[in-house]
């Protein structure tokens, strides 16, 4: 993954600018960041500096300060009246006395655009004008007048998710986007043959991909969503609902869907075909899944082994549940039944086994475990690994309550 310190070291500055940090908070701030391998703005969060809330308002004032529609003097005294009344960032900025200034604003696509050199700087100002009086985004604006193709406007997309994400460093958006276009192809492919970047190998599918594939919604629709949401940092599904193109009991069921994907219960095109049936007949996602026609395990049309004790006489009813209630108090025996009986994999009961050592030694406690578990899950991580991710110190003693970071010896891990 790329490092994003110097993104980290503008926003650190503008908390100075904005009066909310001091340079010696700052430098103790970037140094944890570094340590844990954490956003400087999370490490802010948990350190105490500031709330969510105040790290979401100063990001927003962080996006308009860069597209010139906003003064540092002006973001200051918005963001005092949100400290003092705790109203919303557009309320705050009403509240100080802020105008919108009549001045085209900065779009990141098409920055990215002009600097790969798929667009020049008087294609892109004309196209900003016309995605202004028209209300489509920039990239629709593009496709429409033949500036790009649906395919190259794909892959700028794709390029500003991974640079959002730390996946990929400026340089090599860039210099993939002008491979893509040369060579006629995908982003991924570029940064693939380059050795950039190489998605994860677990079967997975895109919220947008699974409504296209289910024939609720079509590429265009989704790509426009994408870049709606790009510019107004809100997820895909969002700006769905907020667009009137999902319900928001349809949005509920294709991320459930993913999670399904993601444990390995379903593939890509049967959640297509779930989301469809759904969608089509309005039946409950339990029902769409269990009418699906999956292939059944061999195993199943042969006569159970409990059924062939008990009809051998070796073993009765009663003999058969006392073993199952053994087998719960077992965690050794329960984990392998979990795992051949498919409920969960492998590393998920390795992640579950290592938590309740954790637990049951004191280093962690038991809603923490919860929680991690829950994030391995849903991110595909390992326990540790998750720990990290979630801001939680490695120590070598258990039950302390401050931050620390990570040291040799069995970790001990406390959220600060």
């Amino acid at each position: 993954m790329v490092s994003d310190l110097h993104k980290d070291n503008r926003f650190g500055n503008l908390m100075i600018q904005l009066g909310l940090l001091s340079e010696s908070d700052l430098s103790e701030a970037t140094l944890l960041a570094v340590e844990l391998a954490l956003p400087l703005g999370k490490v802010l969060v948990m350190s105490g500096f500031m709330t969510d809330s105040l790290l979401h308002i100063i990001v927003q004032a962080q996006s308009m300060l860069k597209d010139q529609v906003l003064e540092i003097e002006e973001a200051k005294r918005a963001i005092l009246v949100v400290t003092q009344s705790g109203v919303t960032w557009t309320e705050a900025l009403k509240q100080s006395g802020w105008v919108q200034k009549d001045v085209l604003p900065a779009n990141k696509l098409g920055e990215l655009l002009v600097e790969s050199g798929i667009i020049n700087e008087t294609e892109l100002q004309d196209s900003l004008r016309r995605a202004q009086q028209s209300g489509l985004p920039l990239g629709r604006i593009l496709s429409l007048t033949k500036k790009i193709n649906d395919s190259l406007l794909c892959s700028c997309l794709n390029a500003q998710i991974l640079l959002r994400d730390g996946k990929i460093s400026r340089e090599q958006a860039v210099q993939g986007l002008k491979s893509a276009q040369t060579r006629q192809t995908s982003l991924e492919d570029v940064l693939s043959d380059r050795g950039d970047y190489r998605p994860a190998p677990k079967a997975k599918i895109k919220l947008g991909e699974m409504f296209v594939l289910a024939g609720i919604l079509d590429e265009e629709a989704i790509m426009e969503a994408i870049e709606i949401g790009l510019v107004k940092n809100e997820p895909v599904g969002q700006v769905l609902v907020n667009s009137d193109q999902a319900s928001i009991n349809l949005l509920d069921h294709a991320l459930k869907l993913q999670e399904m994907v993601n444990n390995g219960k379903l593939t890509p095109l049967n959640t297509a075909d779930v989301l469809r049936q759904v969608h089509a007949r309005n039946i409950p996602l339990s029902q769409a899944v269990a009418e699906l026609k999956l292939p059944k395990n061999p195993a199943e049309s042969t006569v159970g082994l409990a059924e062939l004790l008990k009809q051998s006489g070796l073993l009765s009813e009663d003999d058969i549940r006392e073993a199952f209630r053994e087998s719960m108090c077992n965690s050794t025996l329960l984990g392998k039944i979990l795992t051949i009986t498919g409920f969960l994999d492998e590393e998920t009961i390795n992640s579950a086994s290592r938590a309740q050592f954790l637990v049951k030694q004191g280093y962690l406690e038991t809603n923490q475990a919860v929680i991690a578990l829950n994030y391995c899950s849903r991110m595909g991580r390992s326990l540790d690994e998750a720990l990290v991710d979630l801001g939680w110190a490695l120590t070598g003693k258990p039950k302390q309550s401050q931050m620390s970071t990570p040291t040799d010896g069995l970790p001990s891990v406390r959220r600060a």
